[in-house]
């Protein structure tokens, strides 16, 4: 009679003899893999600092309307490398059969296939886009009065030409002006800025390299509409203690004044130049300056 010794081999098991040093093993090995993280992590997300500006200054900025003749309003947006082009098509009418109370909001972002050296982007939507397309909807949503538009839908495009970093402000903020430049009524336009955290450090404005250098730290966005003082979208990602989150939301909240203040004056320019380009040359308040060629150092 053949006996089978594999049926009778029982399963091993290694039991703790003592259950806290057990758990005491368990700490002692999480703590030297955190340990080996933060070895493996690049010395300069701690120790960074920039040498153009000052932690809390913006960079260059640039914006001028009305640059795609063939959309309902424009903007283009350069925030230094950055370059943002965004198109708003409508309100116009939809079919028949899709009837609702209010106008539909469409929001896509899409990135060049040359805009970033570090990431490649195909023809198709990817999460990246459809994330932060969602973003954009949900920050200048609450912005337009849609109920004045029934039966409508009102299409945002925006095209990342370049991405050196804060590509969701600039979005957000070419977004605003792009739809203020297509006549679409508003409560008022919405003014975005972000800013990072790296331990006691509060970076505003960051560029490319400095998101990825600060990649697992905390970051806030704030979208704003500053005649209401009324915040639209407020982000945060990363770990963020109650003081670093206090002082970056009251920087973007001054950040976005400032940018704000840049997008009216930008709006009274487009004005006066559409005017001496229909032949009336009258000011506004006295208003002559072109505020689309400034650039704020602040």
């Amino acid at each position: 009679m053949k006996i089978d010794y594999r049926s009778g081999n029982s399963i091993k098991t290694q039991i703790p003899l003592d259950y806290k040093e057990y758990l005491k093993r368990k700490e002692d090995k999480q703590q030297q893999q955190q340990q080996q993280q933060q070895s493996t992590q690049p010395t300069g997300a701690i120790t960074y600092k920039r040498k153009d500006r000052l932690d809390e200054q913006f960079r260059q900025i640039f914006m001028k309307t009305g640059i795609v003749t063939q959309a309902s309003g424009s903007c283009y947006l350069e925030i230094e490398k950055t370059k943002v082009l965004c198109s708003v098509y409508g309100p116009r009418a939809t079919p028949k059969t899709e009837l609702f109370e209010t106008a539909k909001l469409n929001c896509e972002l899409k990135y060049a296939t040359f805009s970033s050296n570090k990431e490649k982007f195909d023809y198709l939507e990817n999460t990246k886009e459809k994330d932060q397309s969602l973003i954009i909807y949900q920050s200048i949503i609450g912005s337009l009065r849609l109920d004045k538009y029934p039966k409508t839908v009102v299409d945002v495009y925006i095209l990342v030409l370049n991405d050196d970093g804060d590509v969701l402000v600039s979005a957000i903020t070419a977004a605003s002006m792009a739809l203020a430049d297509a006549g679409v009524e508003m409560y008022d336009m919405v003014a975005s800025c972000s800013a990072v955290c790296i331990k006691d450090a509060t970076l505003i404005n960051p560029t490319a390299q400095e998101e990825t250098l600060t990649e697992g730290a905390g970051k806030i966005l704030v979208s704003k509409m500053p005649s209401h003082n009324n915040i639209t979208q407020l982000i945060q990602t990363g770990e963020l203690n109650y003081n670093n989150v206090l002082e970056s939301v009251n920087l973007c909240i001054d950040g976005s004044d400032k940018i704000y203040s840049i997008m009216k004056q930008n709006l009274i320019d487009s004005l006066l130049r559409q005017q001496k380009k229909d032949g009336d040359g009258n000011e506004i308040n006295g208003i002559t300056t072109n505020a689309a060629d400034d650039q704020m150092e602040e």
